[in-house]
C-alpha cells in the first residue's frame, strides 16, 4: 500500500504537469519525435560572464551541425552572433575517439571587458571532405580561425590559420595569437616555429614575432615570453618582450629546443628547458634554466638566463623532461619541473617478423599485461616531480617510482606524496589504497602522515595541514607539529559517511566544502548540513547551517564563487546549492561563516538550477534553470534571487510532443520507500490504459527537474517513448549485499505493481529495459516474474561466475573488484561465495523466462566482456526462447558511431512496437539477416532515402558502467 503524498509533493508533481502556457494552443498540432528531428535540438556550452559582468558570452551547436558565439548583454536585449564552424560534429567511425568527444574551445573576454576572441572552426563540408576520402589524392586538413568581437557593436575581425590565442589575466591591451605553420617539421624538431601576432586591441597595430614555438602573458600584462624554433639555427631560444616598451631582450639563444616555457604570475622569473648545450646529440638532453626578469640595480636589462639543473646532474637513468611540467608555486618562491626516465631503445618494426611474440603474465606484476599496454604510452612518458628554489640554489627531486602522486604547496614549503605501490596488486580485486607522506622540498626527507588511506589525502591552502577521510572521520594531521586531530569527534549523533552508500567497500564520506583564510577553519559535510570546524582542534565544530539541512531533509552544498581564489572569504556570505531530497526541488541560500543559522533562502523551486557563476569584477550572476519540460538556458542578474532569461537555445521545442513526469513513490518487499519517476504521454487520460516501459539503473529518481534532449540510442529515451504513445517508469532501487538480482526485483516488480493499481497502465503492455548494470538487472527480473511482454537488457552480465573471471576492457583491469567490492555487491571473492555468484547469475534461471527479449552486445566492447551476450544468446537459442542479439562490430559499450546509435534506437522501438503497441514485425524479427545478405539492408536504407553518410547524435545518457 501507499502512503499518503506530502502535500506539498503533491503541489510539486502539480507544477511539474503543468504545461508551458505557450504549449497549450499548440497542442493539437504539435509532431511527434522520430529520428529525423534528433538533430534540431541544441545545446549550450562554454557559457561565461565578462569580467564587469555587463556580457555573457556562450556557443549553441546543434547535435550535428554548425554552431554560433553568442554575445549578450546582460542588461537589455543586445545580441551579437558570429558563426562558429563545426560545432556539432558527426563520428563516423566505430569507437573512434569515444573518449572524448569535441568540445568547442570556451569563448574569452579580454579583462577589460571590452572584446572577445574565439576560435571559428571550419565548415561541416570541409571538415567531411577531408575525412572522407579512402583513396586519391589526401585532402588538405581545413585549418581554425580566430575571431575577435568588439562588444562595443558587435563588429567581428576575422584571422585565418590560427593556431591558438591569449590574453592576459589582468591585462586587456593586448591578444596574442599564433598563426599556423606552412613549414614541415624538421627530424629533429618536434614542432615547426610559426608567426606570432601581438596586437593591441584598441587601434588594431600589430607586431610580428617569427619562428614561435610557444608564448604566454604574464598575469599582469607587463611581460610577454616566448620561444622561437628558426631556420636560422642562431634564432632559436627564448626570449621576453616589455610590453610597454617593445623591448626585447633574450633569456637564452643558440641551435637548440627550448621548451616547456613558464612565467610566475607577477612576471618577475621566466624558466624553461633547452638542449642548447648538446642540439645534435642523437638523443639530446635536456637542462632547466632560471631567470629574474628584474634588472640588476646599475642596469636596465635583465641578465641572462642560468642553466640551474644540468643534464648531466640528474644521474644516468633520469633525464630532465623536455615536455613534462614547468611551473612556479602560487607565491613564485619555488619551481616545479619534471624528471624522466633517459629513452628507451625502440625496436624495428621489422625484426621480430620471424621470431615469437607473446605476453607473459607474471604472477606478481602490479598491473596485469592488459593494462599495461593500455597504459604503456603514458608510462613511456611517465615523470617525476622535482622542484629548484631560486633563494638557496637548490634542487630536490620529489617523485619516485612509488611516489607518482606529488602536490608542492603554494608556498613551496612542503609537499604531499602518495604512494599506492604496496596495494597495487590487492587493487585488482578492490583492496588498494595508498600511504601518505610529507616530502621536505630541501632535503627530499619523507614523513610518514597514514598508511593505507582509501580516498587519498589532500594539502590544505596553506600547507597546514593534510586532511584525510577514514574510518568514517575526517582527521587532520598538523604539518608543523605531526599532531593528528579528529575533526569530526565532537560532532555526535551525526555520520559524515554516504549514508546511502550501499556496495560492500569503505563508506566514502560526502565531500569538504573548502577553507577559511590561513587554514583556520575547514568545512566539512554531513548528509544534510555544513560544519565549520577547527583543523587544529581547539574550538568546537559549528553547524553553519543550524541543522537546517536534516530538519527540512534538504542538503546544502557550498558553492565557492572567488573563481581562483583558494580560500572562503569570511567577509562575504557563503553561498551554498540546496536540494530537497524528498520533493527534488533546488535552489540557492545564504549562510554565513563563523555564525549557526539557518541558511536564507534566495530561490528554491521545482527546478533544477546549477551552473551558478559570478563576474569576476562585479555582483552580476549567471546560472542555468530546467525542468523536464524548459531546457536549462541561461539566466543572469545582479541578484541571484532576481534573473531574467538571456537564451533560447531550442524555439522549435513546442512544435513537438513532450509529455509530463511525475515523482511517485512505493514500498519495496523490504518494507523501505523508495521512489521514481513517471514519464507520461502529452494528453495524458487517466481513463485509458497505456503501456509502460521500465527503465532503470540505480536511483534517477533526483532527475525528476531535468531536462532530457529528445535522441536515440541504446538507452530508453522517455521524451522520445512517452511521445510513442507509452508511459516510461525509472524506479529507484536498493541493495541488499550479496544479492543485487534479488534487490533489484524486489524494488521494481513492487513499483510496477503500484502504478497498474492505479488503473492507467495496461498489465498485458509492460516492457523492461536497461544499459549495463540496467541490462544485467533486466535480465535477472525476467527470471523471476513473467509479467512482462518484452524485455531489451543491453550490454548486460548473465553469468557473474566467468564475468568475475573476466577483464575489463577500457582500462586493461580485472572484473574482479566490480563484484567483491563495487556495483555487483556480491561482497567477496567467486570461493568465499559461489551460491551468491551463482543465485544472482539470470544464466542458471533461463529455463524459467516466457519474455521474448532483443539485446545488444557489442564486439569491441570495453566495460562488460561481449561474450556474456555469447552466452545469453546460446543459453536462450537451446531453450527455445525467442530471442534477438545485435552486435555492432568495433563499437563499444555505448556505440560512439552515429549509424550505429540509430539503428539500435530504431530496432529497439521496432521491438517494442511489435511486443506492445500489436504492430507488425519488421523483416530483421521475422527472417533474420543472414551473414551473405549482411549490410543489405543499410544500402537499401540509403537507396530509398537518399540518404547521406549517417551522422552523429548527442552520446548517450550518462551511466555508470
Amino acid at each position: 500500500m501507499m502512503r499518503p503524498r506530502p502535500r506539498f509533493l503533491t503541489w510539486l508533481c502539480a507544477v511539474a504537469l503543468l504545461p508551458l502556457v505557450s504549449a497549450v494552443s499548440a497542442q493539437s498540432t504539435r509532431k511527434p519525435i522520430t529520428q529525423d528531428v534528433y538533430d534540431l535540438w541544441r545545446t549550450i556550452s562554454g557559457a561565461t560572464l565578462s569580467p564587469d559582468g555587463k556580457w555573457a558570452a556562450y556557443t549553441v551547436s546543434p547535435v550535428v551541425g554548425e554552431g554560433d558565439l553568442v554575445l549578450r548583454a546582460t542588461g537589455g536585449t543586445t545580441e551579437y552572433r558570429q558563426p562558429r564552424g563545426y560545432t556539432g560534429r558527426a563520428q563516423l567511425l566505430a569507437a573512434a575517439d569515444s573518449a572524448a568527444q569535441f568540445s568547442p574551445q570556451p569563448a574569452e573576454f579580454s579583462a577589460d571587458s571590452r572584446f572577445v576572441a574565439f576560435v571559428r572552426y571550419p565548415p561541416k563540408r570541409d571538415v567531411e571532405a577531408a575525412r572522407r576520402t579512402p583513396s586519391g589524392p589526401p585532402v588538405p586538413q581545413p585549418r581554425n580561425s580566430l575571431g575577435i568581437v568588439s562588444v562595443s557593436d558587435g563588429s567581428a575581425t576575422w584571422v585565418q590559420r590560427v593556431r591558438s590565442f591569449r590574453f592576459a589575466r589582468d591585462g586587456g591591451r593586448y591578444l596574442a595569437y599564433l598563426l599556423e605553420s606552412d613549414t614541415a617539421a624538421a627530424v629533429s624538431r618536434l614542432e615547426p616555429g610559426s608567426t606570432l601576432i601581438v596586437r593591441e586591441l584598441a587601434t588594431g597595430a600589430e607586431a610580428r614575432i617569427e619562428s614561435v614555438t610557444s608564448y604566454l602573458f604574464d598575469e599582469g600584462e607587463r611581460v610577454l615570453a616566448y620561444t622561437t624554433a628558426a631556420a636560422d639555427h642562431a634564432k632559436d631560444g627564448a626570449w621576453i618582450r616589455e610590453l610597454a616598451s617593445g623591448t626585447v631582450m633574450a633569456l637564452a639563444s643558440g641551435k637548440g629546443n627550448y621548451r616547456s616555457l613558464a612565467l610566475d604570475r607577477h612576471g618577475a622569473q621566466a624558466a624553461f628547458v633547452s638542449d642548447r648545450d648538446e642540439p645534435d646529440a642523437a638523443v639530446p638532453r635536456y637542462a632547466l634554466y632560471y631567470a629574474s626578469l628584474e634588472a640588476p640595480k646599475g642596469s636596465k636589462t635583465i641578465a641572462p638566463a642560468q642553466k640551474v639543473v644540468s643534464a648531466g646532474t640528474v644521474g644516468g637513468s633520469v633525464v630532465i623532461a623536455d615536455h613534462g611540467r614547468v611551473d612556479f608555486v602560487r607565491d613564485g618562491s619555488a619551481l616545479q619541473f619534471a624528471l624522466a626516465p633517459a629513452p628507451r631503445d625502440t625496436i624495428p618494426s621489422d625484426s621480430l617478423f620471424d621470431k615469437a611474440v607473446y605476453d607473459l603474465w607474471h604472477w606478481q606484476d602490479t598491473k596485469l599485461q592488459p593494462q599495461q599496454r593500455i597504459d604503456a604510452a603514458r608510462d613511456r612518458n611517465r615523470t617525476w616531480a622535482a622542484v629548484y628554489q631560486p633563494a638557496v640554489n637548490r634542487w630536490v627531486r620529489l617523485g619516485t617510482d612509488s611516489l607518482t602522486d606529488v602536490t608542492l604547496a603554494d608556498n613551496g614549503r612542503i609537499a604531499l606524496a602518495l604512494d599506492s605501490v604496496e596495494y597495487a596488486i590487492a587493487q585488482t580485486w578492490g583492496e588498494g589504497g595508498s600511504d601518505a607522506f610529507l616530502v621536505d622540498p630541501t632535503s627530499g626527507a619523507r614523513t610518514l602522515v597514514a598508511k593505507h588511506l582509501a580516498f587519498g589525502a589532500t594539502l590544505s591552502p596553506s600547507a597546514k595541514y593534510v586532511t584525510f577521510f577514514a574510518d568514517g572521520r575526517w582527521q587532520a594531521h598538523a604539518v608543523a607539529t605531526g599532531k593528528k586531530v579528529d575533526l569530526t569527534a565532537g560532532i555526535k549523533d551525526v555520520r559524515f559517511e554516504n549514508e546511502l552508500f550501499d556496495m560492500p567497500d569503505a563508506r566514502p564520506s560526502y565531500g569538504l566544502g573548502g577553507w577559511v583564510k590561513d587554514d583556520a577553519r575547514v568545512l566539512v559535510y554531513d548528509r544534510f548540513d555544513v560544519w565549520e570546524v577547527d583543523p587544529a582542534g581547539v574550538a568546537l565544530p559549528r553547524n553553519l547551517t543550524a541543522g537546517a539541512g536534516r530538519q527540512k531533509g534538504i542538503t546544502y552544498r557550498v558553492v565557492n564563487l572567488g573563481g581562483e581564489d583558494r580560500f572562503l572569504d569570511p567577509a562575504r556570505p557563503l553561498i551554498v546549492r540546496a536540494f530537497d531530497n524528498e520533493t527534488k526541488a533546488s535552489g540557492y541560500a545564504k549562510a554565513s561563516l563563523g555564525a549557526s543559522s539557518s541558511p536564507e533562502t534566495l530561490v528554491m523551486g521545482p527546478k533544477n538550477y546549477g551552473a551558478l557563476q559570478k563576474a569576476r569584477k562585479a555582483e552580476q550572476y549567471l546560472m542555468t534553470q530546467q525542468t523536464y519540460r524548459e531546457f536549462p538556458d541561461l539566466w543572469t542578474g545582479a541578484a541571484i534571487a532576481s534573473l531574467a532569461r538571456i537564451s533560447n537555445a531550442n524555439p522549435q521545442e513546442n512544435e513537438y510532443t513532450r509529455g509530463d513526469v511525475e515523482l511517485v513513490s512505493w514500498y519495496n518487499d523490504d518494507g523501505i520507500r523508495l521512489q521514481g519517476l513517471l514519464y507520461k504521454p502529452e494528453r495524458f487520460d487517466p481513463s485509458k490504459k497505456y503501456p509502460m516501459i521500465t527503465y532503470f539503473y540505480e536511483r534517477l529518481s533526483d532527475g525528476l527537474h531535468n531536462y532530457l534532449m529528445p535522441t536515440g540510442t541504446n538507452n530508453v529515451n522517455p521524451h522520445v517513448y512517452s511521445s510513442l504513445g507509452y508511459l516510461v517508469f525509472e524506479p529507484d532501487i536498493v541493495y541488499t549485499e550479496g544479492f543485487p538480482g534479488p534487490s533489484a526485483a524486489k524494488a521494481i516488480v513492487p513499483g510496477v505493481q503500484s502504478l497498474i493499481a492505479r488503473g492507467f497502465v495496461d498489465p498485458k503492455r509492460l516492457g523492461i529495459s536497461g544499459q549495463s548494470w540496467g541490462g544485467y538487472q533486466t535480465a535477472y527480473v525476467i527470471t523471476v516474474t513473467h509479467m512482462f511482454a518484452a524485455a531489451v537488457p543491453n550490454a548486460t552480465v548473465v553469468n557473474m561466475t566467468s564475468a568475475y573471471g573476466g577483464i575489463r576492457w577500457g582500462p586493461g583491469i580485472s572484473r574482479q573488484w566490480q563484484y567483491e567490492h563495487n556495483q555487483s555487491r556480491i561482497g567477496g571473492s567467486l570461493w568465499e561465495y559461489p551460491e551468491r555468484y551463482i543465485e544472482n547469475s539470470p544464466l542458471f534461471k533461463l529455463d524459467r523466462v516466457t519474455t521474448p527479449v532483443f539485446f545488444m552486445a557489442d564486439d569491441a566492447d570495453n566495460a562488460v566482456p561481449w561474450y556474456q551476450g555469447i552466452e545469453f544468446y546460446l543459453a536462450m537459442r537451446r531453450l527455445k526462447k525467442e530471442a534477438y542479439l545485435i552486435v555492432f562490430n568495433g563499437d563499444v559499450h555505448n556505440p560512439t558511431k552515429r549509424a550505429n546509435q540509430k539503428e539500435i534506437d530504431k530496432k529497439m522501438q521496432e521491438f517494442f512496437a511489435n511486443k506492445l503497441l500489436g504492430a507488425p514485425a519488421p523483416e530483421w524479427m521475422v527472417h533474420g539477416i543472414p551473414y551473405l545478405d549482411k549490410g543489405r539492408d543499410q544500402l537499401k536504407k540509403a537507396t530509398t532515402t537518399g540518404a547521406e553518410i549517417p551522422e552523429e547524435s548527442e552520446s548517450p545518457r550518462p551511466q555508470l558502467n
